[in-house]
């Protein structure tokens, strides 16, 4: 095996782990909704749980299909 595919078999892929932090860091800013008692506190973290979650999402599903074809293109 060549030191190249080694290194690309090695190790999950970074935009799935940076996915999965911004999943989980808007995730608790969606729970964290209900820290504040004033309406314009909630709303800020609801809407900056979604923006993390959709920037999560989208890096974890970016990198899933960039993992998924470069393992068709090694076969």
């Amino acid at each position: 095996m060549d030191e190249k595919e080694q290194k690309k078999e090695s190790g999950p892929n970074p935009l799935e782990v940076m996915g999965l932090f911004w999943i989980a860091l808007g995730a608790l800013m969606i729970i964290a909704i209900y820290a504040p008692e004033d309406l314009i506190g909630k709303l800020t973290n609801l809407i900056a749980g979604i923006i993390l979650l959709a920037v999560g999402l989208l890096a974890f599903f970016k990198g899933r299909a960039k993992k998924t074809t470069d393992d068709t293109k090694q076969k």
